[in-house]
C-alpha cells in the first residue's frame, strides 16, 4: 500500500506535462468496425474537457459508432468530466452507436453512480470485456443464481465484485466471466 502511495506522490509533484502530453491517444479497433479507443490522461474537469471535446470529435470522423473510453490514466473526474461524458455518449447515440467507458478505479464508478448515471453509460471492467459486450460473447451472464463456495448457501448475484454471503458473512469475489471465488 505505501508503495503506491509513493507512487501516486511522485506523479502529482512532478511538473505537469505540456499540453501536448495531456492528448489523446487513439486507435481503432480491428475487431470491430467503426470503433474507436481513446486514452484520454489527466484529469477530466472543466479546464480540459473544453480541448478534450475538440480532439475527440475530429478522432471520431464520419464512419465511428463505438467509442470505447480508457480511464485508466484519468486521475480525477469532476462534475463537468461528467457532463462531458453525457454529451459524447448522446453524440454517439445520435450516430446509432455507443460509448462504453472501461478501466474506472472504484471512487470515479462511484462518483458516476451518485450522480445517477449507473445505467446511463455502458461500463466494462477492461478493454477485453468491452469487446466481448460488444461482439455478444459472454452476454447475459448476470444476474447469477450461485451457491456460497463457503457454506453452500443461496447468492444473488447483480454483478462482478466483492461482496459477503449473507449466512455465514465470508468474503465472495465474483469475476466478470461468472466464476466465484473466495477471498
Amino acid at each position: 500500500m505505501p508503495s503506491r502511495l509513493l507512487a501516486r506522490a511522485k506523479l502529482s509533484s512532478a511538473s505537469p506535462p505540456p499540453q501536448g502530453q495531456l492528448g489523446l491517444g487513439c486507435e481503432a479497433l480491428p475487431e470491430i468496425d467503426g470503433s474507436l479507443c481513446c486514452h484520454p490522461r489527466g484529469k477530466l474537469d472543466s479546464g480540459r474537457v473544453k480541448s478534450l471535446t475538440g480532439e475527440i470529435v475530429v478522432a471520431l470522423g464520419e464512419s465511428t459508432k463505438i467509442l470505447f473510453l480508457d480511464f485508466a490514466h484519468i486521475d480525477d473526474i469532476t462534475a463537468a468530466g461528467v457532463g462531458f461524458l453525457v454529451a459524447l455518449q448522446k453524440r454517439m447515440r445520435n450516430r446509432q452507436g455507443d460509448l462504453i467507458l472501461y478501466g474506472l478505479r472504484p471512487k470515479q464508478r462511484r462518483f458516476i453512480e451518485t450522480l445517477g448515471f449507473r445505467d446511463f453509460f455502458s461500463i466494462a471492467l477492461d478493454l477485453r470485456y468491452a469487446v466481448e459486450y460488444i461482439l455478444g460473447i459472454k452476454r447475459d451472464i448476470f444476474p447469477l443464481s450461485a451457491v456460497c463456495p463457503a457454506c453452500s448457501s443461496p447468492l444473488g448475484i447483480g454483478e462482478p465484485g466483492r461482496s459477503r454471503c449473507r449466512a455465514c458473512k465470508a468474503v465472495v469475489t465474483v469475476l466478470p466471466d461468472g466464476s466465484i471465488e473466495l477471498g
